[in-house]
């Protein structure tokens, strides 16, 4: 055992020039590991989402009807808030059912819900659905919008107004809007939101978040 033990000492002693940056390396490999692939799997983001009545929540602002018009608009947006310790990286939201009073599913799975920070002219729209929140971070979300010039339907906007497939005007009734809230680094968030079909002004809905749950 001590020669074994001197042996090594020697080796040491004459290979430290080599031996000193492949120790650094292996270090520097083992941090990267632990903070890129390890301390993410028990550090992550947790997302708080809420909705209320008034204001920041409901926002009046001016909308392009094309043509160089502007009608009054009313919008319904929520609150996500990232209360973890981890940035929450390329989170989206985009609608995950949407279903009538009758049980009948309207064919919107899949439509892009817009950030409210992300106005259409600003950024490519593929880029603009995704952002990252860092902790103590939140972000508005535009759910829907109503317009006084079109009484008894309310609005998803896609960015860009980009066809997509999908009809963005729906006919004012009762629904039960489900939105899944994706990202990188942590399971998927649902917020179902009940939407009333019967408000007592047209052009301003009424909306109840009921809950949030994960899967």
């Amino acid at each position: 055992m001590a020669e074994i033990g001197g042996y090594i000492i020697t080796l040491i002693k004459n290979n430290w020039a080599i031996l000193i940056p492949i120790t650094l390396s292996l270090v520097a490999i083992i941090f990267t590991a632990f903070k890129d692939f390890i301390l993410p799997w028990f550090v992550k983001p947790k997302l708080q989402i809420t909705y209320e009545k008034g204001e920041p929540y409901k926002r009046q602002a001016n909308i392009n009807a094309g043509q160089n018009q502007l009608v009054v608009g009313f919008f319904d947006r929520f609150k996500i808030k990232n209360v973890g310790s981890e940035t929450a990286k390329n989170c989206r939201c985009q609608i995950y059912s949407i279903i009538n009073e009758k049980g009948k599913e309207l064919h919107l799975q899949g439509f892009p819900i817009k950030w409210a920070s992300r106005p259409e002219s600003a950024i490519d729209f593929i880029k603009a659905e995704r952002l990252n929140l860092a902790p103590g971070e939140s972000e508005f979300v535009d759910l829907t919008n109503t317009r006084i010039d079109n009484v008894g339907y309310f609005y998803f906007q896609p960015y860009h107004n980009v066809p997509i497939g999908m009809d963005g005007q729906v006919t004012l009734k009762d629904y039960t809007l489900k939105i899944i809230i994706s990202g990188d680094n942590f399971k998927p968030y649902f917020a179902t939101f009940e939407i009333d079909g019967h408000p007592k002004e047209k052009h301003i809905l009424e909306i109840i978040l009921k809950e949030v749950s994960r899967k």
